[in-house]
C-alpha cells in the first residue's frame, strides 16, 4: 500500500524506521493523505532541523565525567571520610535536569554544588531535593542574581520602598531590584523585573508590605486651619526566605556566609 510506503520512508528519514512501526502508522497516516510523497521531504527538513538539539543535549557519560571532576573540586578541602553517596531523590532528578545544561555554566555549577552538598555529612541536611527543581527553573541570568544575593555576605539580605507619600528614587523598591539586577551583571537587563518575579514566585524571595498610620493634630499655619486627622504611609519590602537561604547555602559557592553564622 502506497501510504505504508510513505509512512516507512518518512519514519527512515527521521531515522527512527525501525521503531514500533505500528506507532508511526498511526501518527503519520494522516499527514499521508494530505502531503503524499511530500512528507518524506518534509521529514528531511525535520531531522535537519533537529539535529543541532542531539550535539547540544548531554549524554549520562558526559555529565558523570564533568561532576566529577567539578565535585571533586568543589569538594577538595573535605575528609574522604566525609563523603557519602548522595540519596537518589537528589542525584535522580538532578542527572535528568542536567542533560539540558550542557550551555549554561551558571545552571551546572549549581546542579554540581547542591550534589557536592548532598554528599558531604556536614551539609547533606541543606540539600532539600526540591532546590533540583528550582535549579531547573532558573534562566542563567536568574542563576546569576542569586550568586550576587548571596554575594552580600548578609543573612537575610533585604530592600526596602515606601509605597506611598514618597518618590524619591532610592525609595522605589522596584528600581532597587533592577539596580541588584544591574550589579549581578545579567545579560538581558529588560527582563529583570521579569526575573524578580519568578524568584518570587518560587519562593527564593518574598514580598510583603506593611502601613503605619501617624496621628494629627489639630493646627493652622498662614495657609489655613486644619482639624486634626490620620495619614497613613504604605511600606513594601523584598527580602531573602528561608527557604532562598536554605538554597543559597546548598547551591551557591561556599564562600557564602551561612545563616547564623554572622
Amino acid at each position: 500500500m502506497i501510504e505504508n510506503k510513505v509512512v516507512k520512508d518518512t519514519a527512515n528519514a527521521l531515522g527512527i524506521g525501525s521503531v514500533l512501526p505500528a506507532v508511526y502508522n498511526d501518527l503519520l497516516s494522516p499527514a499521508v493523505r494530505e502531503l503524499g510523497d511530500g512528507l518524506v521531504t518534509l521529514a528531511k527538513a525535520v531531522k535537519i532541523a533537529l539535529a543541532p538539539i542531539e550535539a547540544t543535549v548531554w549524554g549520562y557519560e558526559r555529565i558523570r565525567e564533568w561532576l566529577a571532576v567539578r565535585v571533586t573540586r568543589i569538594l577538595a578541602d573535605r575528609k574522604a571520610t566525609d563523603i557519602n553517596c548522595p540519596p537518589l531523590s537528589i542525584s535522580g532528578p538532578l542527572i535528568l535536569h542536567m542533560v539540558f545544561s550542557s550551555e549554561e555554566p551558571d545552571l551546572r555549577e549549581m546542579y554540581a554544588r547542591l550534589l557536592a552538598s548532598a554528599m558531604d555529612s556536614r551539609t547533606s541536611g541543606d540539600a532539600h531535593p526540591s532546590f533540583v527543581s528550582i535549579i531547573q527553573q532558573l534562566t542563567a541570568d536568574e542563576a546569576k542574581i542569586v550568586a550576587h544575593i548571596a554575594s552580600l555576605e548578609k543573612v537575610w539580605p533585604n530592600w526596602s520602598g515606601k509605597a506611598s507619600g514618597c518618590s524619591a528614587v532610592d525609595n522605589n523598591l522596584w528600581k532597587q531590584m533592577r539596580q541588584v539586577c544591574a550589579d549581578a551583571m545579567i545579560l538581558h537587563g529588560d527582563k529583570a523585573d521579569l526575573y524578580i518575579e519568578n524568584l518570587l514566585r518560587l519562593r527564593l524571595l518574598q514580598y510583603i508590605t506593611s502601613a503605619e498610620a501617624s496621628y494629627h493634630p489639630a493646627g493652622h499655619d498662614n495657609h489655613g486651619d486644619w482639624g486634626p486627622h490620620v495619614t497613613t504611609d504604605e511600606y513594601e519590602f523584598i527580602e531573602l526566605t528561608a527557604y532562598g537561604r536554605g538554597f543559597i547555602n546548598a547551591c551557591v559557592a561556599d564562600s557564602v556566609v551561612r545563616a547564623g553564622t554572622v
